[in-house]
């Protein structure tokens, strides 16, 4: 787990200021990587390194990476499982290995098969690729973007880099703040597909290559799992067989490391079922959660059955209280280097934080939700069909019915879930997907932002692959596309290695999610039963009945109530320090959400947040210039 940095400049070789900037950019990236600061450069192409120690820790093993005769230069993100068994794949074709890292798997592999090799990885990956005798420059990302992978194909060149503030502070580059990209990150609360919050800035979609000579850039995609394509012929009991080895191999393979580890347990079904096939291979494997001082809240109860029922000897759990989540919040927000507007973000960030003195390497239980549909969104189904079928004006007296239950800071209260399953009438599939999801009705949004386009129009583009499938398969392609790699996995993500920390997410194993992904659409929610065939392995694997029938909880705290309360300051600056919001929204709309909110006459708590997180990253870059439209 590292972070990496790269210029591939158009004209001649670096000058001494170009090469300091470089440097100065990689050094921006010491919490993702804090053993070792690499660098290569060789005329117009620079490319920086930094080193989280995992898997051979010899300096043998430091990056960039290069093979033996010297033609092609690695500097690589991430961690392939899988790479013992391609080494040995590899070395019975002839390729030879000097260090025991996955690294120099990863470039062998890449040279001996050519880019093909990925679609034969087991990981999370961001790497770049330099081939010297073509001049050709190669950028990759994992399958559904577990690693982050920023770039800008600019008059200058390529830049690219693990997160955005190295680039953001990059000298002689400018850019524009995307006005389009932000309003839908108000509804959001993420930055989805390959957007940023700078126009000229993209991510690097999951499951594509970047492929970048004679200065001109193009995207290829090499790999593709789409819900309900292919779908396999095979009943119950089958699947749970199948999932039951590919989690166990998942676990196995992702205990590979030479730092110490453990796992993350919340307590829900997936981390459960993690912590369950990792003490299968490790008894001694250690446990750490995360207990809130808000009782509604916490799951730390949750957790403690699964530590019990396993007989785990080392579990330690980390009380999140009113000072510590403040901490944490400060520590997010000042951080930042992508806006994101989800809580779980600031208590992913503590438990890392907490956790990082004990272990370098986390697993956890990131994609079970996605892939085997475990959000309330899914059994919202079977409910939409009948609603869409009603007369506008039905609609809408039902929502007027929904407004005269009182609202509440308590966690999914019932306004908070009919106001958010509402506000998908009427409307279209998969534009309805978006709105389940987002944080606001559409006349507050446009009242608020001021504009007047339609901020779902995106979704059939970017879901077009499952425009002919069934409705299930359609959200969970949405919640794989754009919800698991710029939501879920951000956050992961910057939360531990802000602390030099590494999560693995084994049910995000790429075999896994193949076969999850034909499995069909029948299986995975019969009845309206969510997650039924993660349910049905953990009985096979004998997790207790309360784990197993728990309803969802989400990984937050109480924002809604913390507004009123030990947030409120932060709260009110978002009028009382108006400059970041200029161009952007309506201040008397705002002032208008936040004392509706105070009040207790609406609950308001996602674009509130939303914006706070957004406001504490622009007063971070405040000459960035607005875009106009």
């Amino acid at each position: 787990m590292c972070g990496i940095f790269g210029f591939v400049g158009k004209a001649g070789a670096f000058c001494d200021s170009e090469l300091k900037a470089a440097r100065e950019a990689t050094a921006r990236l010491a919490h993702r990587g804090p053993d070792h600061q690499g660098e290569w450069q060789d005329g117009s192409v620079f490319m920086g390194h930094r080193r989280l120690s995992i898997l051979d820790l010899s300096e043998a093993a430091h990056q960039p990476f290069h093979d033996a005769e010297g033609r092609f230069v690695l500097a690589y993100n991430g961690e392939v499982y899988n790479y013992l068994e391609l080494q040995d794949e590899l070395a019975k074709e002839g390729e030879s290995f000097a260090t025991h890292s996955d690294t120099e798997v990863v470039l062998a592999a890449v040279k001996r098969w050519g880019t093909g090799a990925l679609a034969k990885f087991d990981g999370m990956f961001a790497f770049a690729l330099h081939d010297r005798q073509s001049g050709r420059h190669l950028l990759a990302r994992d399958f559904l973007g577990q690693k982050p992978l920023y770039y800008a194909a600019t008059e200058r060149g390529l830049i690219y880099a693990s997160e955005l503030s190295p680039l953001l502070e990059l000298p002689g580059f400018s850019f524009t703040l995307d006005r389009g990209a932000f309003g839908r990150y108000l509804l959001r609360g993420y930055y989805g597909g390959d957007e940023t919050p700078i126009q000229e800035i993209r991510k690097l979609p999951p499951g594509h290559l970047l492929i970048y000579e004679n200065g001109r850039a193009r995207l290829e995609r090499y790999w593709h799992s789409v819900p309900g394509e292919d779908a396999l012929d095979i009943g119950e009991a089958e699947a749970v067989a199948e999932l039951d080895r590919l989690l166990a191999r998942s676990c196995k393979e992702g205990l590979r490391s030479d730092v110490p580890y453990g796992v993350f347990l919340s307590g829900g079904i997936d981390s459960s079922l993690v912590l369950a096939y990792c003490h299968d291979v490790q008894p001694d494997i250690r446990a750490f959660c995360v207990g809130m001082g808000e009782k509604d809240f916490d799951e730390s109860s949750k957790a403690a059955v699964m530590v019990r029922h396993l007989g785990i000897k080392q579990a330690q759990t980390f009380v999140m209280d009113g000072e510590a989540v403040q901490d944490s919040l400060e520590r997010v927000f000042a951080t930042l280097d992508e806006p994101h507007g989800d809580p779980g973000y600031v208590n992913a960030a503590f438990l890392a934080a907490s956790c990082r003195p004990h272990l370098t390497v986390a697993l956890a239980g990131d994609g079970g939700d996605e892939l085997f549909a475990g959000y309330a969104p899914f059994a919202g189904l079977r409910g939409a069909r009948l609603l869409a079928a009603l007369p506008d004006f039905m609609v809408a007296l039902i929502k007027a019915g929904a407004r005269l239950v009182p609202a509440s800071d308590s966690y999914l209260n019932l306004r908070f879930k009919l106001d958010a399953y509402l506000r998908g009438f009427p409307s279209s599939e998969p534009e309805r997907f978006d709105r389940w999801l987002s944080g606001m009705d559409e006349s507050d949004y446009r009242a608020l932002s001021g504009d007047t386009a339609n901020p779902f129009a995106d979704l059939p583009h970017l879901l077009k692959a499952t425009a002919n499938a069934g409705r299930l398969d359609q959200l969970l392609h949405y919640y794989q596309t754009l919800f698991l790699p710029e939501f879920v996995c951000l956050h992961t993500d910057r939360a531990a290695m802000r602390s030099s920390l590494e999560v693995r997410a084994p049910l995000l194993s790429r075999p896994l999610i193949e076969f999850a992904n034909r499995l069909p659409a029948a299986l995975k929610m019969p009845g309206g039963n969510l997650k039924r065939l993660l349910k049905r392995l953990a009985e096979k694997k004998g997790l207790p009945a309360a784990i197993i029938a728990q309803k969802k909880q989400g990984f937050t705290f109480p924002v809604a109530r913390w507004l009123k309360g030990p947030l409120k300051p932060r709260l009110q600056a978002l009028t009382a320090r108006s400059g970041w919001a200029q161009g952007l929204i309506g201040p008397a709309v705002l002032s208008r959400m936040i004392d509706e909110h105070l009040s207790g006459a609406a609950n308001h708590y996602r674009t509130l947040y939303h914006l706070m997180a957004f406001q504490a990253w622009r007063e971070r870059y405040p000459t960035l210039r607005l875009s106009d439209h």
